[in-house]
Parts: structure tokens; sequence; C-alpha cells
């Protein structure tokens, strides 16, 4: 076979692993003469184009989306000035096109190339010290080569203006399968009382700060291998794995059945079932189908480790997405106890589908104290909430307004409010301004930026209008200047009981310290003493991350990326095009945990000690995962929807912000379901509307 017919098959494969099954010949021929002309191999082209399709959403490479693409890579290749793959070319084996490579001697033993994905090329020659999460966010798939200043400059330049926009409240992308109305089309009333109840007492929610980063070794060990056992025992009831049988008994899995359940590493001549930890076996560079390994308990397996070949499952066209910390059930061959060849993947086991007793959805759906048998509107974003060229949080008060205009029922903000990566905090400055009203300028810490920017906000919201019934709750982010650098994260708070003590210096009349001024909230405009009643909180703090109920619907937090970490260390196969986003999402149910991905990001410091607190104690009806990958809302696993509203701000300018209306369910359907005590599925992803919109 010729190099060329060599590179085109190659690259089709590539290709493929990256999502991309079919490409036009024409495309596919200007694809090998940019491989050849800029010496890029298949693995890093496939890598380009996965992070292009990711960022501008799309899903086939036409002669529309090639050429944009071709710039992109183009681009990343002139600005790093090397080339692709390290291998020498004889004189003699020029000819026949056969490739000669240099190998290393013998001595310490090295990782084997095909155990670790091929870096970008830039990547190859120096290290800026940027991540992969941060290089496919950029949109090019790689790091730029430029410094932080450069880049900053660029960007204030390329993007346009906060004020500059011109598509404020345009819907950007909509989940409406049933085509419901927006609960602004069916009644505009202002409500006299809460419509909701928000509860947030679930005990895998963290509820205030505990000592972390303390935890030893075996600690680690014991949590890990833990959160393996349990796991692999709700696999092993999910799909009914025999764990007393012999594997050696003959039995195969001659129909769907799974094949009986053996630990890790040991040999026989059967189909066999062993459950574990999926690892990448290179400990550098992205996981792929060469390096994938399967990490047994230690109890079941003694901590024994066994390569996964996954070439049958690409023979068959089966479908399988695996990433390091995922804990699956693999079902296949290990004749020999060094190598299980797959024949079967079970990717995890989502908690069942959430359900209320007819009585309570009755009552949340069609009593007068709650709903009233309308829509519950709940609005959500994540920060930044200022452009990163600013201080004046424009797009939090532009969202206030939304919040004013609307009325809402909950309106759920996701950190970072006071952004540690915000410009204008990394040029040096430690403290921030704000203004005096005699016109001077008093430096201040980050609690009290965030009480006379964030907090005033919300405060002048219920000043301006007193009976608005509006619930807001606030999750912090591993960015927040004012929360732990630690997963998970305890809710915000402040550093002084009783709400912070008055700054007794010039010119800093009416400051607090210690306090984020969110008690103010609570009175401002009457508040709590309103019907007497001091259980009604305006404003809820609740950990990161965290499961709320809303009424009867359960929802999921998370203000970190999950979705681009997992994006970026995960390998996968024919996958079904456009269904990657709503497979990574998918991987956090099946795993029932907000972060399965061990190890984690670098922008990520977990506290393995309090694992079980970043698990999901129910499935959640709505599951609100900021990233920024695009921004989508879709029904996973047919019972929970997945919602990545994006950021309200990206860089100098304007971002998005969700809308979800959650109808009630028929009266007559809640009468006929045969009596009060019966339990009802919730089927939210049935009975709501997503929109997304530009702010």
């Amino acid at each position: 076979m010729s190099s060329s017919m060599t590179l085109r098959v190659e690259l089709l494969e590539a290709f493929s692993s990256a999502g991309l099954t079919s490409v036009n010949p024409d495309i596919l021929g200007k694809c090998l003469a940019l491989a050849s002309s800029h010496r890029v191999s298949p693995t890093q082209m496939a890598e380009s184009w996965e992070a292009y399709s990711l960022n501008k959403n799309v899903t086939e490479l036409t002669e529309t989306t090639f050429q944009p693409f071709r710039n992109a890579v183009v681009k990343d290749m002139e600005s790093s000035g090397s080339s692709a793959p390290t291998m020498t070319t004889s004189p003699s084996t020029a000819k026949d096109g056969a490739v000669v490579t240099r190998r290393p001697g013998m001595g310490k033993r090295q990782v084997p190339p095909n155990m670790v994905t091929p870096p970008p090329p830039h990547k190859q020659s120096r290290n800026d010290g940027k991540s992969a999460v941060d290089a496919v966010a950029r949109g090019n798939g790689s790091p730029s080569p430029t410094s932080a200043a450069a880049t900053a400059t660029k960007r204030v330049t390329t993007m346009p203006k906060y004020n500059e926009r011109t598509d404020v409240g345009k819907v950007i992308v909509s989940y409406n399968p049933h085509k419901l109305e927006a609960s602004s089309e069916i009644s505009a009333e202002t409500e006299s009382h809460r419509r909701c109840v928000i509860n947030n007492q679930f005990d895998t929610n963290v509820s205030k700060p505990y000592r972390h980063m303390f935890t030893t070794l075996d600690d680690r060990s014991k949590a890990l291998d833990h959160h393996l056992v349990t796991m692999g025992e709700e696999i092993a009831n999910r799909y009914n794995i025999d764990k007393s049988s012999s594997a050696s008994s003959g039995e195969g899995s001659n129909d769907n059945s799974i094949a009986p359940l053996e630990s890790v590493g040991i040999p026989r001549q059967d189909l066999v079932c062993c459950i574990g930890r999926v690892c990448n076996e290179a400990h550098e560079g992205r996981i792929n189908a060469t390096s994938v390994v399967l990490e047994g308990s230690r109890h079941g397996s003694g901590g024994a480790r066994v390569n996964v070949d996954l070439s049958l499952l690409k023979e068959k066209k089966t479908s399988y997405s695996l990433f390091p910390g995922q804990i699956v059930a693999v079902e296949g061959m290990n004749s020999s106890g060094r190598k299980l060849v797959a024949h079967r993947i079970c990717e995890g086991a989502a908690h069942v589908p959430n359900q209320s007793s007819v009585s309570d959805l009755m009552k949340f759906h069609h009593d007068d104290e709650y709903q009233g048998g309308k829509p519950l509107k709940i609005i959500t974003t994540c920060g930044p909430y200022t452009t990163s060229d600013s201080m004046t949080f424009e797009p939090l008060l532009d969202l206030m307004h939304v919040v004013q205009a609307d009325k809402p029922d909950v309106v759920i903000l996701c950190g970072p409010f006071v952004d540690l990566k915000q410009e204008l905090i990394q040029s040096g400055n430690t403290m921030l301004e704000v203004e005096e009203e005699d016109g001077s300028k008093i430096l201040v810490p980050y609690e009290m930026f965030f009480a006379n920017k964030v907090a005033v906000m919300m405060e002048d919201l219920f000043e301006s209008d007193p009976d608005l019934q509006t619930q807001f709750v606030l999750v912090p982010s591993l960015d927040d200047a004012n929360a732990e650098w630690v997963y998970p994260q305890a809710p915000f708070g402040d550093r002084l009981k009783g709400g912070g003590k008055s700054l007794k210096l010039p010119g800093a009349n009416g400051l607090e310290y210690g306090t984020l001024g969110l008690h103010h909230i609570e009175t401002s405009a009457g508040g709590r003493t309103k019907k007497n009643n001091t259980s009604e909180s305006r404003v809820h703090l609740v950990s990161n991350p965290s499961t709320i109920q809303v009424n009867e619907v359960v929802l999921g937090i998370t203000s970190t990326d999950t979705l681009m970490h997992i994006n970026t260390d995960e390998t996968s196969a024919n996958l079904a095009p456009g269904s990657r986003l709503g497979r990574i999402a998918q991987h956090l149910l099946q795993q029932r945990s907000y972060y399965p991905l061990f190890p984690p990001s670098p922008q990520v410091n977990l506290d393995l000690k309090r694992m079980n607190q970043w698990s999901m104690p129910r499935t959640p009806d709505i599951l609100i995962v900021p990233s920024k990958l695009t921004c989508f809302a879709r029904s996973v696993l047919d019972s929970t929807v997945v919602l990545n509203p994006g950021r309200l701000t990206r860089e100098t300018t304007g971002g998005n912000y969700a809308v979800m209306d959650i109808h009630p369910m028929k009266r007559e359907t809640l009468e006929n379901a045969g009596g009060s005590d019966i339990q009802m599925e919730h089927r939210v992803h049935d009975r709501i509307r997503v929109d997304i919109k530009r702010i």
C-alpha cells in the first residue's frame, strides 16, 4: 500500500474516532494536502477538528466549513513554528514509501509511543504552561504561544464591546419538544405569594466550611476504593451480573445477559465480566484506545490492573466512550490474564427516575398556595458577571432588569462573582475600587467589593419592587475570590458573625467588613418582617456542587466545568454525529457524580476524603452544568434535562442566560392516577421549555 493511501486510511480512522464518520472524497483530498504541506499527523488533524467542531457547533466537514477549519489549522501551525511527526526516512526507503522511525536505545523503560496521544506540534517544542482545557476553550485546539498580556490585548481589540452588542434577547438555543408556551405568554399577573419552596437539605451537600487538604494517602486510597466497590455493586445489580457463578462453568452470554463476574486479571478461557476503574496506562497525555487499563478493587482484585483491547468494539461498530476515573463493567475474554478483549462495556448505572406521590404533585401544581396550575419559571446563568475590561457589572445589572420584568420564581446564579481570572485583578491589584459619594475612591477587599457590587444590586431589586417573590440561589465557583479553592466547596458565608462590622475610616462611611452583605437583602423593603415569617429567605446559599429541590423538581448544579474536563481526556469511537455533548453529560448521570474524572484537571483541587459530597443522591430532573463548550439543552437517558446555559459574559461582550418554564401536570392526569398515594414519575423533560438567550 502506498504512503498516500496509508495516510488516507489513517486520516479516515482518526476522523472517525473524533466523531466525523463520513467525509466527502474531495474534502478528504484537501485534508491530505493540508496534512502533507504542513506536516500534520492524522491524530493532530482529528484533534483540531474535534476542538473546531465543538467551538463552532458544526458536525460536518463540507466545502463551507473546510476553509475556516483550514485557516485554524494553518494559523496554529504557523504560530508554533514546528513540524509534526519526528521521523526520518532513508533515501533507499523513500522509493517504496516505507518509513524508518528512530527508536531509543535499550535502557530505562520508555512509554510506548502508541500509548500517548501525540500533543500538538508546538507542545513538542516547548510548554507555555497552558492546559488543554484552556486550549480547546480558545477555539483553536491548542495553547497560544503568545504571552498573557499579548493575548489580553488581542482579545480586547477583536471582541466587540458590551455596549455594542446587537442581539439582546435573541434565543440562540431552545428545547421545547412539546411546543409549550412560555409562562409570560400565559399570565403576566404579579403573584402576591411565593409559588414554590426550595429544599437544599440533602446529605451530600456541604453545609459549612471544613478543614481541607489534610487527607493522608491511606484515606485517599480508601475513598477511591470505597467508591469503586459501591459503584461496582450498583452496576452489578443494574445489569444482573451473576456474582456467585463461576466463570469457568462455560456459561457465556448467548443472549443479552452479562457473563459471570470475575476478578480483574484472572485468566479464563470463557467470557467473563470485570468491574473496575478506567485508568490511563501512560500516566501522561490524553487517554486513547491503546492505553486503556481497568483497575480492580483492593478487596476483590487486590488492586490488579489489566489492559483493555477495544479493537473488537471498533470492528463491530459498537460505540463506547471512556475516560479516567470512570467505573465500568467490561465483558470480554481474558485468556492470558494480561489483556481483556472487550466484547461489551456497561458505562455505569444511573439512579432511577424521581417519583412523587399524586397528593404532593396535586398540591404543588394546582393548589392556589403554590403554582395554581401555572408554570414554574426559573432563570439561570454562570459568571463572570462583568466583562474583562470593566468592573461596572453592567451584565449583572441588565440581568436584574430581566428578573424585574419577568418575575421568575427562582434565579440560580453560579459563580464566579468576583473572578480571580478577571484581567484587571490579574494585573497585580489585590484590592478593588469602589466609588464613594464624594467622588473619591477607596480600595476594598474582595468581600466588600462583592457586597457593594453584587449584593447591592439584588438589594436594590427588592427595594424597587417590595412585592417581588423571586428567590435567589447562589453557587460558588473555584474561581471565586470569596470562596475556598477546594472541591467540594462550602456555601458562601460571612467571615464575622452578626453581619460584619462597620469600617471606621475617613471616607468609608456605610462600608462593612467581614460580610458579603447578603443579610441586607433579607431585611430590605420589609423582607423577613413581612407576614412575620422568618423562614422565607430571599437568598439561598448552597454548595458547589449541590442538589436542591424546587417543589417536586430535583435540580443538580455544579459551577465547575466538568464537561470540558472530561472532553479533553476522553477516548471514544462510533458515536452518532452530534451526540458528543449529550454523551459527556450522560457520564455524570451514569456515574452518579458531579465530577467523575480522576485524576482531575489541574484546575480542580479535589478533597478525596469528601468524595461522597460530589455524588448525586438522586437523578436530577434538571442538571445545570455551565461550560465553555457550546450551549445546549437536551434530554438525556429519558429522565433528565441537561442544561449548559453558558456564561453571562464572554471577554468584553455579553453572553447568555437560560429561562426554564416547567409546566404542571394536567389535573385530569393526576385525578385518574388511581389514588393519592400512587407514586408518579416527574417526567420534567416532557413538560419543560428551555430558551437560552443573549443578555
